[in-house]
C-alpha cells in the first residue's frame, strides 16, 4: 500500500509482441551499422583487384602490339631486300657516294601518342545499386572503411547486439 491508501499493482510484463519488436529493432540497428563495416573494405579490395586486372590486360595488349610490330619487321627484313637497305641507310647511316643524306624528323601520331590507361569501375550488385540510389550523397567509404571511424561503429553495433540479447534474448514465462 502507498501513502495515499491505494494499493500498488505490480507492473504488467511487457507483451511478447513489444519485446519481439524491440529485439528486432535493436538487431536491425546493429546490423545496419555492422554490415557496411564488414562489406565495404572487402568491396574496396575487390575493386582494387579489378583495376589491377584491367591494368595487366592493358599492358599485355601493348606488349602484344609491340611483338606484332617486331614480327612484321622481322618478316619484312627476311623477305624484302629493299627493307634491309632502308634500315641500313637509316640506322647505320650508310648511303651511296653520290647521295647526300638529309635528316628529316617524321612524327607518327599513332606510335608517338601514349595511350592513357583508364580503368572501368566495377558496378555494385543490382540490389545494392538500388539501395545506394535512395541514400543521401555521403562519403560512405571514408565512414565505414577508415579505422578512425570504423572501429567505433563496430564497437557500437556489437554493444547494440549485446544489449538486445541481454534485454530480450531470453523469454521469461
Amino acid at each position: 500500500m502507498s501513502r495515499d491508501g491505494t494499493t500498488i499493482q505490480p507492473m504488467e510484463p511487457r507483451s511478447s509482441r513489444v519485446q519481439g519488436f524491440l529485439f528486432w529493432l535493436l538487431m536491425g540497428m546493429a546490423l545496419i551499422a555492422f554490415i557496411p563495416c564488414v562489406i565495404l573494405p572487402e568491396w574496396q579490395q575487390l575493386q582494387a583487384l579489378h583495376v589491377a586486372e584491367q591494368y595487366e590486360q592493358y599492358r599485355a595488349d601493348r606488349l602484344q602490339k609491340s611483338v606484332d610490330s617486331e614480327k612484321r619487321l622481322l618478316m619484312a627484313m627476311s623477305s624484302d631486300p629493299a627493307v634491309v637497305a632502308r634500315l641500313a641507310q637509316r640506322d647505320l647511316s650508310l648511303h651511296r657516294r653520290d647521295e647526300r643524306a638529309i635528316l628529316v624528323s617524321v612524327a607518327n601520331p599513332t606510335l608517338d601518342a601514349e595511350e592513357v590507361f583508364a580503368p572501368a569501375p566495377l558496378p555494385p550488385p543490382a540490389p545494392i545499386g538500388v539501395a545506394l540510389a535512395h541514400l543521401p550523397p555521403y562519403d560512405y567509404i571514408d565512414l565505414f572503411c577508415n579505422n578512425r571511424t570504423r572501429i567505433p561503429i563496430l564497437a557500437l553495433s556489437a554493444s547494440l547486439l549485446t544489449v538486445s540479447f541481454a534485454l530480450f534474448g531470453r523469454r521469461t514465462g
